[in-house]
C-alpha cells in the first residue's frame, strides 16, 4: 500500500543530524516530524523560488534586469546608510573632523 503522502530521503549533515537529534529529544517530537514541519513553514519562500525560476526560465533578459535593478537599489541603501553613519559620527566629543586632522597633522 502506498503511503499517504509522497516521501523522499534526505541526508543531513552531522552537526544538522545533532541538531536534530537533541531537538527531538527536547520536544519529544521525532526528527522527520521537525524536518516536515519546518519544511511546510518555508513553503511560502519555496513557492517565491519556484515562481522566480520559473519567470528567469521564461523570460531570462527580465530576470537579469530586474537582479540590475535590486543590486542597485541594494547598493543605493548601503551608499544612503554609510552617509547616515558619517553624519552621525561628526561632532561627536573626541574627534576631529575630517579636514581639521589633515590640516593639524
Amino acid at each position: 500500500m502506498p503511503a499517504a503522502r509522497p516521501r523522499m530521503h534526505v541526508t543531513p549533515s552531522e552537526s544538522v543530524h545533532a541538531l536534530l537529534r537533541e531537538l527531538s529529544q527536547l520536544t519529544g517530537k521525532p526528527p522527520a516530524t521537525i524536518v516536515r514541519e519546518m519544511l511546510d513553514e518555508a513553503a511560502p519562500a519555496l513557492e517565491m523560488a519556484v515562481q522566480a525560476f520559473r519567470a528567469l526560465h521564461r523570460r531570462p533578459q527580465e530576470a537579469q534586469a530586474a537582479i540590475a535593478r535590486m543590486a542597485a537599489k541594494a547598493h543605493q541603501t548601503i551608499a544612503q546608510a554609510t552617509l547616515d553613519l558619517d553624519k552621525a559620527s561628526e561632532g561627536k566629543r573626541g574627534r576631529k573632523p575630517r579636514g581639521e586632522a589633515a590640516k593639524t597633522g
